[in-house]
C-alpha cells in the first residue's frame, strides 16, 4: 500500500531546500553598496527604535558622528561569535571616533541582557522586536550590519558576519575620512 503522505514530504524537503539556500546565501558575509550608484548613499530611516534603558531614539540622534548598526540575536550563533571577537576589540580601538549600536532583533529580553553579559560588549544596545528596521534596511540574513556616515546616510550593508579585521578596515574605509 502507498502512503499518502509523499506528496507532503515531499513538499516538506522542497520547502526545507529552499530555507537551507535562503540561509546559505545569507550567511555568505556579503557586503552591498547602497541602491544609488550615483551618491553612494541614502538617508537612514527616521524610524524611532527603543534603547534597552526604555529611551526612545532614532538614527537622527547620532547625527555627526558615524554609526556601525549591528543587528544581532540570542539565537544566531554568529551574532554570538562576531559580538564578542569583532565589535567589542572595534569598539575599543575606535569608539572614541565612530557610534557603535547593537540592534537586537526578536529576542526576549532577559536572553538579550543574558547575552550581552556574555559577550561584555559596550556599545548602545537597542531592540527591534518584530525585525520592521531590520527589514526596512534591507536585512537578509544575520548578523548583519549597517554603516551610517556622520550625514546620517546608509553608506553600505554587510549580511553575514565579520571579523574584526573586515570590520575595522570597512569603518576605515566607509566612515573615517
Amino acid at each position: 500500500m502507498r502512503s499518502t503522505s509523499t506528496p507532503r514530504r515531499r513538499t516538506n524537503l522542497a520547502a526545507i531546500v529552499v530555507a537551507l539556500g535562503i540561509l546559505a546565501a545569507a550567511c555568505s558575509g556579503a557586503t552591498t553598496a547602497t541602491p544609488d550608484a550615483a551618491s553612494g548613499t541614502e538617508p537612514a530611516p527616521d524610524t524611532p527604535f527603543t534603547m534597552f534603558d526604555g529611551r526612545q531614539a532614532s538614527f537622527a540622534d547620532y547625527r555627526g558622528r558615524p554609526v556601525v548598526v549591528n543587528f544581532w540575536a540570542s539565537w544566531c550563533p554568529s551574532c554570538i561569535a562576531e559580538m564578542g571577537a569583532a565589535f567589542r576589540p572595534a569598539q575599543l580601538a575606535l569608539g572614541d571616533r565612530v557610534a557603535f549600536l547593537g540592534m537586537n532583533l526578536q529576542d526576549e529580553r532577559e536572553q538579550a541582557n543574558d547575552l550581552v553579559e556574555r559577550t561584555a560588549v559596550l556599545f548602545d544596545l537597542a531592540e527591534d522586536p518584530d525585525g520592521s528596521l531590520y527589514l526596512e534596511l534591507g536585512g537578509l540574513g544575520m548578523p548583519f550590519t549597517v554603516f551610517i556616515d556622520a550625514q546620517g546616510n546608509v553608506v553600505r550593508r554587510h549580511d553575514g558576519a565579520l571579523t574584526e579585521g573586515q570590520l575595522v578596515g570597512l569603518i576605515e574605509e566607509l566612515l573615517l575620512p
